[in-house]
């Protein structure tokens, strides 16, 4: 799935211009501080690779910027037929401002133009404010891992959801 540079431009509620975008080597920094305060995974800074378009089992990213600065990161596990959502986070001066849900529905509209059926992700049992957003978007409870999660340590609840030609929208 590719991420055009030519993707969807939009309005934040306050007026800020935001542009979702693929991920590059310059990026690298700004998802890693992004990631860091979110306490989510991060690429060794060796791992370059893993921002940029890749073939199947690379991971790749995806961003919200806005007035030029990198505000959010979408990171996937292109797996073919089935993408893996691994990480959506948003700094924390720019959250609760609609960022991921721009980053969310953008990667969808792009996955849902490419072979992938379907796409799957695991979120911790308390982020209860992931998983109302996972499930507006369509997102379904498909199972649980028990002590998925270290510090602290938490059961993660796996959500799917299957790309149809009406997902594309």
């Amino acid at each position: 799935m590719a991420v055009h540079p030519s993707s969807p431009f939009d309005d934040d509620p306050e007026g800020v211009r935001r542009r979702y975008r693929s991920a590059s080597v310059q990026d690298v920094d700004a998802i890693h501080q992004i990631l860091r305060e979110s306490n989510l995974s991060i690429p060794h800074p060796y791992d370059r690779e893993r921002l940029t378009q890749a073939p199947i089992g690379q991971i790749l990213a995806a961003l919200c910027e806005c007035a030029g600065a990198v505000v959010g990161v979408l990171q996937w596990r292109n797996l073919g037929d089935e993408l893996e959502i691994l990480d959506l986070a948003v700094c924390k001066p720019h959250r609760r401002s609609g960022h991921a849900a721009f980053l969310l529905e953008n990667f969808l509209r792009e996955a849902s133009l490419g072979a992938a059926k379907k796409v799957f992700l695991e979120v911790r049992e308390s982020n209860l404010p992931a998983i109302a957003l996972y499930k507006k978007f369509g997102f379904t409870v498909s199972g649980r891992r028990s002590n998925y999660y270290r510090n602290p340590p938490e059961a993660a609840l796996l959500m799917r959801r299957v790309l149809t030609p009406a997902a594309q929208g």
